[in-house]
């Protein structure tokens, strides 16, 4: 995978991230609960809201750096395995089968070695999967208060984000008051 397409992927991610969990920490319970027009809903645009803050691009910015450093050690590994095999590849019929034997368990544990920093650093729950949570949970808690500060300031019950909506009526979008209420 290409490092461009990996970064691209990774800043999706993160934003997908972001918007599940702010939609999960609204208030949704109450709309279940509560009796039918007792409550006056609004609508936010989580996704823009994240592109306009300075704090999603440093956090985003501090990402693709970890991950550009972490797919350079992912890489000097890959290298060390494919010279490895190789070397081993062009002596290999001249061994003998111990020292073949001995040979492809060095590979083999090259090889383990290299999935397992794969794993602990882009696989699920690895630790780029850590990092994005330790960057952005400021961030999610810095959007989650301003949404519910203008949200109790204009008297809604809940907030939906603009992606999990069909219809609204635009003066239920609070959004601008949220990007305000950030700066």
């Amino acid at each position: 995978m290409k490092m461009m397409t990996r970064n691209s992927a990774i800043t999706t991610l993160l934003r997908t991230a972001v918007l599940t969990v702010i939609l999960s920490t609204l208030a949704v319970a109450p709309v279940l609960e509560a009796a039918p027009g007792s409550q006056k809903t609004g609508v936010v645009d989580v996704g823009k809201i994240l592109n306009q803050m300075p704090e999603t691009k440093k956090a985003e910015n501090i990402l693709k750096a970890t991950g550009t450093q972490w797919e350079k050690g992912l890489d000097k590994l890959k290298k060390e395995f494919q010279a490895a095999a190789a070397g081993y590849e062009k002596q290999k019929s001249s061994l003998a089968k111990a020292a073949r034997d001995k040979k492809e368990k060095e590979l083999n544990l090259k090889y383990q070695n290299l999935q397992k920093y794969q794993m602990e650093k882009f696989g699920p729950g690895g630790a780029l999967d850590k990092k994005k949570a330790e960057l952005f949970a400021p961030i999610r808690q810095k959007i989650l208060a301003a949404v519910k500060a203008v949200a109790a300031k204009e008297g809604f019950s809940v907030i939906i984000d603009k992606q999990a909506m069909v219809y609204s009526d635009s003066s239920a979008d609070i959004t601008a008051k949220v990007i305000s209420k950030l700066k």
